[in-house]
Formats: C-alpha cells, structure tokens, sequence
C-alpha cells in the first residue's frame, strides 16, 4: 500500500508540464509535498530503489523550476536536527550537497561562523559509527561526497581561504585527518598557516596542527615542506613535551597532547627519510626527560599519571621504530619533490 502511494505521488508529480507557465504559480506546493513525504521513505535501505531514482529524478526537475525554495526548504540547521541517515545516502546525500554549493555560490556569507560549522558538522558525520561496521561501502561513498564538496567549496568560494582557515583554527577530529588529506585535493592550502596554527595557546591546537603538517609532508613531500617542519612542526612538540626550556628543568611533562602528537612524526619521516635521525634525536630527549613509573609507586593518587607515563613511554618506543626503519632505507628513497 505504502510503495503504491509513493508510486501514485511521483507518477503524479512527474505528469507536470514544467514547460507550462501557468503551472509555475503553485509550483512550491509540489515541491512541499514531495519535500514533505519523500524524503524520508527514500531514506529507508529497504525502500525500492526505482522510488528513490523517480524521487532523485522528479527533485531535479523542481530544482530547475524553483531552486531558491528547494534551498531554502532544505537548509542545513533543518536537516542536520531532523534525519541524519541522509548522510549516509549514496542517491540523497549528492541533492543536499548540491544546495549548499547553491548558498555557497549566491550567499554572500562564506566566512560567518554558521559556514564554518556547517563545514565541521558535515566532517563529523564522516567519522565511522557502529551502523557503519555493517555497511562500510557507504561510510567510503558519503566520505567522498562530503570531502568533493568541501573541495568545491575551498577552490569555487573561499578564494581568500578564510573559511579554511576558520575550519582549521576551530578543528575537528584528529582522526579525520588521513581521510582529509586523502580525499580533499586543494587541503594544502592549510600548509600556508601551518606556523600560526601551531602557536596558538590552545594544546589540542598545536597538536591538531603539527598532525595535519605531518599528513601533508606525507602526502606532499615538498622541500618547502620540509623547512616549515623544521622551523615549527617539530620544535613545537619539544616545547609540548618541555614547557620550561629545559637549560632550566630538563624533566618531560607527561601530556595527552604528547600522546597523540608523536606518533604522527612516523608520517614525517616517511616523506623525508634524511630528517629521521633529528626526529630520532628529539625522541630520545623527551624519553630520557620522562619520569619512570616505578617513580610513583607507593604515592596515593598517582595512577592516572602512571598510565599517561607508561602510554608515552610505549608511544615513544613504537614510533622511534618505526621512524628508525625510514632511517634504515633512507639511501634506497628520495621523496623531496624540488
């Protein structure tokens, strides 16, 4: 009964004759009602997908008629409280998309924080959640539409890259980092401010930084690169791990921040082998500026602090191997793109 009704509304819908004018005048109307009770039912996995290509068909003829409403009818604070599913949607993810590219091109209001957190929403939901485990093929199709978009967005609207950098400034999951640098082409622009990013006050900034460097250099091993992390990637993960300079206290303060900070050095010394030994000898002064964690045993209240040494001493150990083996092929590898 259900498919029969939904069947009769797009065979309906689809009988308009857009080349008629006159039809135009109550045109929003058709589009409300496709709006109102299509877009859900389609988002269903177990709908017919001939439902969901007549629905996919039938918008983008409305959208030719009455974009400005199908925009406005489909803003993002609207849908991002109401159906979430529509970002895991290989055939409804592309139309919403397609309506931000609309308001990025005709709005002048590229920069305003709504922008930005439009853009950090939209990344959110491209981290992995348990549905997902079950339907990994569409977590990689949404993450690549999502990321095409956000590239559009870069090269097509934000040619002062302001909106790049308010997305960066502000961050987002450090783990969305690969998959950014992987999926997102004109991402090296973030390299530009690289310096600044890690100088901010904020430690989950500086990391968030020195991380989206270490990708970058990866992926683009780059000479300029090279010296930006040289200058500022890896002297800031020393004043991480030594916030007073160590010709004053030569003891490590153990830090989530270094935690997570280190092992993405690895990635640095697989674009620039040659730099390994100077990441080598970094690692080696922080470990030896750790405290050991038999140092606390005995001490009421110390556990937390134990598990952060013993994680930081094990980071540090499985990271100095595997940069140690870049090292080790560093005369058979030459990645400095000059």
């Amino acid at each position: 009964m259900k498919l029969n009704f939904f069947r009769l509304v797009l065979s309906l819908l689809s009988s308009l004759n857009t080349d008629n004018k006159e039809e135009y005048i109550n045109i929003d109307d058709y589009a409300e009602c496709i709006l109102s009770y299509l877009i859900s039912p389609c988002l269903d996995k177990d709908m017919d997908p001939a439902i969901v290509d007549a629905f996919v068909s039938t918008w983008e003829a409305f959208n030719q008629i009455c974009p400005y409403y199908l925009w406005t009818a489909t803003d993002p604070n609207i849908l991002f409280k109401s159906d979430t599913r529509i970002f895991r949607s290989e055939k409804i993810l592309p139309l919403w998309l397609h309506q931000q590219t609309f308001n990025a091109r005709n709005v002048l209001a590229l920069t305003n924080a709504q922008d930005t957190m439009m853009l950090q929403l939209l990344l959110e939901l491209c981290l992995s959640q348990a549905e997902d485990k079950h339907h990994p093929d569409t977590l990689d199709k949404s993450r690549r539409l999502i990321c095409q978009f956000i590239h559009s967005i870069f090269i097509d609207g934000d040619r002062e890259m302001l909106l790049a950098k308010s997305l960066h400034f502000q961050t987002y999951s450090t783990d969305l980092i690969p998959m950014v640098v992987d999926l997102i082409p004109s991402i090296y622009i973030v390299f530009s401010f690289i310096p600044e990013l890690t100088r901010q006050p904020q430690l989950d900034k500086q990391v968030f930084g020195i991380l989206m460097a270490c990708y970058l250099c990866e992926k683009y091993p780059l000479q300029n690169y090279l010296m930006i992390a040289e200058k500022h990637v890896l002297p800031r993960l020393m004043k991480i791990a030594f916030p007073v300079p160590r010709e004053r206290s030569p003891s490590c303060v153990p830090s989530d921040a270094l935690v997570h900070a280190i092992p993405g050095f690895v990635h640095l010394a697989r674009a620039f082998p040659h730099f390994g030994p100077t990441i080598l000898e970094a690692f080696d002064v922080i470990a030896k500026g750790l405290p050991e964690p038999q140092q606390f045993i005995g001490q009421e209240g110390n556990n937390n602090i134990i598990i952060l040494v013993l994680q930081l001493h094990k980071v540090l150990k499985d990271s100095r191997d595997l940069v140690q083996a870049e090292v080790n092929k560093m005369d058979q590898v030459n990645k400095i793109t000059l």
